[in-house]
């Protein structure tokens, strides 16, 4: 009798992303998992980004090779978030980080609501407290 099934488990099948999440600890450099790959996973918000994104955030695969793509990836959003940031307090506004929102100062001070800047995150990076009453602008994300 053959014993081709001996000693698997039900849920043999493993996907892409399984086998790239396992090639980020690896030492020998997985190009079929390079930037094209992440770069999808990350447009697609996946849960294998999620997962890719806190392991090669641990100092020990920081510097693996296919931990690389993911770190540039990441990068590449803290750039154009510090660009955006730029931009809009360069606008006169500032981040509301409760309502996860961008707002006008001025025009929020003009219906009554008062900024309380977080230090710990920034002086860009608070919240409004505004009276029930206001009508509050859009704001931008």
């Amino acid at each position: 009798m053959p014993l081709a099934a001996c000693n698997r488990s039900p849920r043999v099948h493993t996907t892409d992303t399984d086998a790239a999440l396992k090639a980020l600890g690896s030492t020998v450099p997985a190009p079929e998992y390079g930037p094209e790959f992440w770069q999808r996973q990350h447009d697609q918000k996946s849960d294998g980004w999620q997962q890719a994104v806190r392991l090669c955030s641990d100092s020990i695969l920081l510097s693996y090779p296919n931990c690389v793509p993911v770190t540039a990836i990441i990068q590449g959003d803290k750039q154009r978030e510090a660009r955006h940031a730029g931009e809009m307090l360069s606008r006169g506004y500032v981040h509301d980080v409760l309502r996860h929102r961008w707002f006008n100062r001025q025009q929020m001070e003009a219906v009554g609501c008062k900024y309380h800047p977080r230090f710990d995150l920034g002086t860009d990076q608070g919240r409004f407290d505004c009276p029930a009453s206001a009508s509050l602008p859009q704001g931008e994300k």
